[in-house]
């Protein structure tokens, strides 16, 4: 059996940092493990070069601390990690998630290859965890590793938690291209398909498979995606249907070189001021062709089609601006913009009520996540019907990702987990 695998004396060699002061004695170690005060054996079980037979008799201590403090010690050993990927304590686990998932890529090829059916068994314990966090863990310790057995790999990119799914669909190098095709027919979360949409480097099978899901954040994903493989074909499909897409607008305005016929239709519906964009983009292109994309705008503007005419018109973001600063902004208000389709407004007003960033609030309304646009609706103090309203509305959210309210009123999610996406999505 490999000395790793016992205790700590491998395992050095990938600590983050070393504890200082002196190693215990053999004899204090097993008198504090075994009448020390709670505060005792947690700071001695945090200690690297602790005994690895007292790291392994900590593991089972009574106290969840001090199991917490061995399951973040890099000097454990491995039966302990093993008892450990089964402890009823959440944060035990989670611990141990972090913990081992950095120090498993950290391994050297010929590391790799030591690897014993233990180590793989507490990424595989871990990888199947009944709590989401502990997955989400994981995968993001473990998304840009090359190292690791494969079967893990496609465990966490086909979770049904998009937090656990969405790290690994964006970054994992393990993940071939077939292997994202089945994973977008086989029906996936829209987060974890808005992640898969920003991965580096995709091919054009792949991109055209996003783009037939119609999924709306997933498709602004591979707008903004300047890597992704998008053809002159695809971009003008997207266009054709992005008249009643917001969303698309400008990351379509955005792109370069786009084809003249692709240029025309996307003057056709947008806003004057991306006209302008669109137009200040292309400059290099023939006037006659600038000037018809000009003439195209004054047409709309004549016919209604624009606000541009309109006299008492204001930007969305003032409005919500002003009615926050009245004291006017809230539920109702919000609620009759929803009615009336006002979304960016909903936005702005999003924006202020829960005093995140925009982007943020952009990227959550935009994941076609129930849970997301929950957790939003929370932290901008509104109703759980309220939040219903916004996942079926301007986050198109699929009936079957739906989070519905409890006794038809409540949060059915614990503050913790609301908590939880809001920092997911802060990254």
């Amino acid at each position: 059996m490999l000395s790793w695998v016992f205790g700590n004396k491998e395992k050095a060699k990938h600590r983050k940092k070393k504890r200082a002061g002196a190693k215990p004695s053999y004899e204090k170690a097993r008198e504090i493990a075994g009448r020390g005060s709670v505060e005792e054996r947690s700071g001695q079980a945090a200690e690297e070069d602790l005994q690895p037979e007292i790291l392994y008799y900590f593991a089972t201590d009574e106290s969840p601390r001090v199991r917490r403090a061995v399951a973040n010690n890099d000097g454990t050993p491995l039966q302990a990690d093993l008892i450990l990927a089964k402890d009823a304590d959440d944060e035990v686990r989670s611990e141990l998630a972090r913990k081992i998932s950095r120090l498993v890529p950290s391994f050297t090829d010929a590391e790799t290859d030591r690897l014993t059916a233990m180590a793989i068994e507490i990424l595989e314990i871990l990888a199947e965890d009944n709590l989401p966090r502990v997955r989400a863990i994981m995968a993001e310790e473990l998304k840009r590793a090359d190292n690791i057995p494969n079967h893990i790999v496609q465990r966490l990119a086909r979770d049904i938690e998009e937090i656990v799914s969405a790290p690994i669909l964006e970054y994992s190098p393990l993940l071939s291209e077939q292997d994202l095709l089945d994973i977008i027919g086989g029906g996936v979360e829209a987060g974890a398909l808005i992640a898969l949409a920003r991965r580096h480097g995709l091919a054009e099978q792949v991109v055209d498979a996003v783009f037939g899901t119609r999924q709306v954040g997933a498709v602004t994903a591979l707008l903004d995606n300047r890597s992704a493989m998008v053809t002159e074909k695809t971009l003008d499909m997207i266009a054709g249907e992005a008249a009643s897409v917001e969303e698309w607008h400008q990351p379509l305005v955005s792109r370069d070189n786009l084809p003249a016929r692709t240029l025309r239709r996307i003057a056709g519906f947008v806003s004057a001021a991306l006209v302008d964009q669109l137009i200040e983009r292309n400059s290099h292109l023939e006037n006659d062709f600038l000037d018809e994309l000009r003439q195209s705008v004054r047409k709309r503007i004549d016919a209604g089609d624009l606000a541009d005419g309109e006299d008492d018109w204001q930007p969305a973001e003032e409005r919500a601006k002003k009615m926050h600063a009245a004291g006017a902004l809230d539920e109702k208000a919000l609620t009759a913009a929803i009615a009336n389709g006002d979304n960016a407004f909903v936005r702005h007003a999003l924006v202020l009520m829960s005093e995140l960033p925009a982007e943020m609030v952009s990227k959550m309304l935009n994941a076609g996540s129930g849970k997301a646009v929950t957790a939003l609706s929370w932290k901008a103090g509104l109703s759980m019907r309220t939040a219903m309203t916004l996942q079926s509305g301007i986050g198109r959210v699929q009936p079957k990702s739906m989070i519905n309210a409890r006794d038809g009123i409540d949060y059915p999610m614990p503050e913790e987990d609301l908590r939880w996406y809001i920092e997911f999505f802060s990254v």
